[in-house]
C-alpha cells in the first residue's frame, strides 16, 4: 500500500564505517591509464600525475575499469529480458566531474540523475545502490521505489516495518537526481565507483524531497552487493573514479 503522507518515523542509525579492501578484492584502474607495476607518470581522463603501486591494488584490473563520458549512461540490465532496470547519467563527485583527484580520503559527495524504468520488476521494492569496487558491501543506497521513477515522494509500506520514502510513477519513468557521501580510503590509489540494483524491503530517496526528511541507512540493501555477483558489481557497472593522490 503506497500513502502521499510525506514523513516517517524511523529511528537514525550510524553511517557504516569506512570499509577496508580485502584479499582478492581490489580496485581497479581506468582504461585509458597507463602505468608501470613500479610506478610512474600515468594518464588518467586526460590527466598527468604520478602513481605508485601498493599491495593493496592490482594493475592487471586496469584494463577493465572506464567512467562515464558525458554522451554515455551507465545501464543496469534487467536479468534475461530485453528492458533495464535503471540507467545513470550526469555524475559529479564533489560537484566537478566523474573523475576527480583528491588530496587524501574521507568523505566525497557524489551526485547522479537516475531512471528506473523497470515494467518486468512487477510489484517489487527496487534500490539503487552505489559503492567502491573491491568493498563487501555497497555504502549507500539512494533510490527507492517500485517500477518508475519520479512522480513525486511517497511513503511504501505504510504503518509497517518496512515503511519508507519511495517513488512510484504512475506515468512515465522521469529523471531524478540523487546525491549521497561516500567515504574513500586515505591510501592513494584509484577508487572505481560502481552502482548496482537491490531488492531489500527499504532503501533511501535521496532525491531533494527526499533529502528534506531524515531516513535511517537500510543495511539489507546495502547487503546486496555480492547478490549473484560474487566479486561485486564488475566494470560494466563503474559510474566514476576517485583518484587520491599523495
Amino acid at each position: 500500500m503506497i500513502s502521499t503522507r510525506p514523513r516517517i518515523d524511523a529511528k537514525l542509525v550510524a553511517r557504516p564505517h569506512r570499509f577496508g579492501y580485502f584479499a582478492g578484492h581490489h580496485p581497479a584502474l581506468p582504461a585509458d591509464m597507463s602505468a608501470s607495476s613500479k610506478g610512474g607518470p600515468a594518464l588518467v581522463s586526460g590527466h598527468l600525475f604520478t602513481w605508485h603501486m601498493t599491495d593493496k591494488m592490482s594493475y592487471s584490473d586496469g584494463h577493465r575499469t572506464t567512467a562515464l563520458t558525458p554522451d554515455t549512461e551507465m545501464v543496469e540490465p534487467c536479468g534475461g529480458g530485453t528492458g533495464f532496470r535503471f540507467k545513470i547519467r550526469n555524475v559529479k563527485i564533489d560537484g566537478q566531474a566523474d573523475v576527480v583527484h583528491v588530496r587524501g580520503g574521507g568523505s566525497h559527495r557524489i551526485s547522479f540523475d537516475v531512471l528506473h524504468d523497470c515494467s518486468e520488476c512487477g510489484n517489487a521494492i527496487n534500490q539503487v545502490i552505489i559503492g567502491l569496487a573491491g568493498q563487501d558491501r555497497a555504502q549507500a543506497s539512494v533510490w527507492n521505489g517500485k517500477q518508475r521513477s519520479g512522480g513525486g515522494l511517497k511513503v511504501v509500506n505504510a504503518g509497517t516495518y518496512a515503511e519508507a520514502l519511495a517513488e512510484d510513477n504512475p506515468g512515465p519513468a522521469e529523471w531524478v537526481n540523487v546525491s549521497c557521501d561516500l567515504v574513500v580510503p586515505d591510501e592513494p590509489g584509484l577508487y572505481s565507483v560502481r552502482a548496482r540494483y537491490a531488492q531489500a524491503y527499504q532503501g533511501r530517496l535521496m532525491t531533494a524531497e527526499g533529502r528534506a526528511i531524515p531516513q535511517p541507512e537500510y543495511q539489507e540493501a546495502l547487503g546486496w552487493w555480492k547478490v549473484d555477483r560474487p566479486e561485486g558489481p564488475g566494470p560494466e557497472s563503474t559510474i566514476g573514479t576517485i583518484v587520491v593522490e599523495a
